[in-house]
């Protein structure tokens, strides 16, 4: 695993580590709680160039620093469950880049009327938590991980990168160009997914027979926060 130099809510630095194969994430003790709003950003743009899918887990994972058992655990923030792997001892937590997306409210499962346009145009997708393919005529969930259908959502897109970009301009020094910049982003995301109602979901699977979701998104996400 890599580093990633990364700075908690108070300013304090710590350090995530991160692969690029599996697309895993580890968080010391409850770094993960304390990643400031910036660092959540810069979490996911070094993130985003992992390349995609990522090979299956080990069935049995252990702990870096004590070499533990992992033990799978759940938890919600802001209305969403997401999964992950915890020390025993307390030492830290182990996330896919998936979950970590579901921890920072970046991803949605989609609405019955979503997939319902969905099964429209296409036929099978991929899971964006373990790569199992999926057929959404017979179901929304993975059959193998149980992971339900998710997408990365331009409207919650939208409204976690502003809140993000506005906590982390209050933490620091006023700037009075903050109001024009996050206009600028608002109009920039506007753009970038002009489809109205659920057509938008149109823009992530045409010209795929088989399309993960999430992996679309994370690729429009990543190339706004680039401009």
């Amino acid at each position: 695993m890599r580093e990633i130099e990364a700075e908690e809510t108070y300013g304090r630095k710590l350090t995530v580590d991160a692969c690029q194969v599996c697309q895993g994430l580890w968080f010391d003790g409850t770094e993960l709680l304390q990643l400031s709003a910036r660092s959540t950003l810069d979490v996911f743009r070094s993130m985003a160039r992992a390349p995609a899918p990522a090979p299956p887990l080990a069935a049995k994972m252990l702990c870096p620093r004590c070499q533990a058992p992992l033990v799978d655990s759940a938890d919600v923030q802001r209305g969403t469950r997401f999964h992950f792997s915890r020390c025993p001892k307390g030492h830290g937590r182990f996330l896919t880049f998936f979950q970590f997306l579901r921890a920072k409210n970046f991803v949605r499962t989609l609405s019955p009327t979503e997939l319902a346009e969905l099964r429209k145009h296409i036929r099978q997708i991929n899971c964006s938590n373990c790569g199992a393919a999926v057929d959404v005529e017979r179901g929304s969930i993975c059959a193998y991980c149980r992971t339900p259908v998710s997408v990365v959502d331009p409207a919650q897109l939208e409204k976690t990168v502003r809140a993000l970009e506005e906590t982390d301009a209050r933490r620091q020094a006023i700037d009075p160009t903050l109001p024009i910049r996050l206009l600028e982003e608002r109009l920039r995301t506007e753009r970038a997914f002009s489809a109205t109602d659920s057509s938008w979901l149109l823009t992530l699977t045409s010209g795929d027979r088989t399309v993960d979701l999430v992996q679309a998104g994370v690729r429009a996400l990543k190339a706004i926060l680039e401009k």
